[in-house]
């Protein structure tokens, strides 16, 4: 029993030392992969532009864009006061970035290809030579930024609040009746004319007993350097024949699709960076536009000036 049992720890002892001298002495690759839901094109900008790197590579990810900086005469480098990463390779589908910390750089090679369940979107892979002590018991700090700053990218690419400033949604389109009346304005005058517009709307819908929902959609758009063309429109929980001599129209639900939406509050001067948040996610989308973008207020009133504090929805109709 004794013999056996000295055999069974010689035994043991023999396998841990050999599990040891594996986990030290043989290389494997090990794969951190990013599912980022953009083409080559797209994916390939935010591994080879400085600015966009700097977006989601870490730490500059995480620290004072102020103390980022761009060296003058090195275009693909971003750096700050510890740390350095830099474009060394690119080619589609393919990119070699140096990290420099702890006064060592060291490259990586970062595969980029296309997710074979969605084609449109792509898995960056960041194969890395290691022994299974390095990876797991006494890792390199390079390697550990680079397999951190990986999975940052899905994350930064796959939330439309980090990536694009707002929370974007994509919702089927309802099946609700508008009334509405335009009219071509001074550029200068529009909070004013807009208030005209739904007091006649809602005037019209009291007046004709039409349950009108309180909600408020305006949208309007450029007729000439002086002008404007402003559409204001209320939906109505209830049939209404079109009025032709007050200009106002009854307008059905939109086709069949998708629409766009970002909720906004703020200074209603700067609900033009929604606009173009969301016409960015409609370029990287390949969407296209099947009506006018517009606005629906969550705030009391309309005809909102410059220095109001609002809280609205942006929307655009999509297909």
């Amino acid at each position: 029993m004794l013999r056996r049992r000295k055999f069974l720890s010689v035994l043991l002892l023999g396998m841990l030392s050999l599990l040891l001298l594996i986990s030290v002495s043989v290389p494997m690759t090990f794969t951190t992969r990013a599912f980022v839901p953009y083409s080559l094109n797209k994916t390939m900008e935010q591994l080879e532009q400085p600015l966009q790197i700097s977006k989601w590579f870490l730490p500059f990810a995480d620290i004072d864009t102020t103390t980022v900086t761009r060296p003058l005469g090195v275009p693909q480098r971003i750096s700050s006061s510890t740390h350095a990463v830099s474009v060394k390779n690119a080619m589609p589908g393919y990119v070699t970035l140096a990290l420099k910390c702890e006064g060592m750089e060291k490259q990586y090679h970062v595969i980029v290809s296309r997710d074979p369940k969605n084609n449109r979107y792509c898995i960056v892979s960041l194969p890395v030579i290691n022994t299974l002590w390095k990876k797991f018991i006494d890792p390199d700090p390079h390697d550990d930024i680079m397999y951190r700053s990986i999975k940052n990218l899905e994350k930064f690419t796959n939330d439309t609040r980090l990536y694009y400033g707002y929370t974007i949604k994509r919702k089927k389109v309802d099946d609700s009746t508008s009334l509405y009346i335009t009219a071509s304005i001074g550029k200068t005058r529009c909070p004013q004319q807009a208030r005209l517009l739904f007091d006649s709307l809602i005037h019209y819908a009291a007046a004709n007993n039409i349950s009108y929902s309180g909600k408020r959609i305006q949208y309007s758009r450029i007729s000439n350097s002086d002008s404007l063309q402003i559409f204001a429109s209320i939906i109505v929980n209830s049939s209404a024949e079109q009025n032709l001599s007050e200009g106002i129209i009854r307008k059905p639900a939109l086709p069949a699709g998708e629409l766009l939406e970002a909720e906004y509050s703020g200074p209603y001067r700067d609900v033009t960076a929604v606009y173009k948040a969301l016409e960015q996610y409609k370029k990287d989308y390949a969407l296209v536009s099947a009506s006018v973008p517009y606005e629906e207020y969550y705030s009391p009133g309309y005809g909102f000036l410059p220095d109001d504090s609002v809280q609205l929805k942006v929307c655009i109709p999509v297909f």
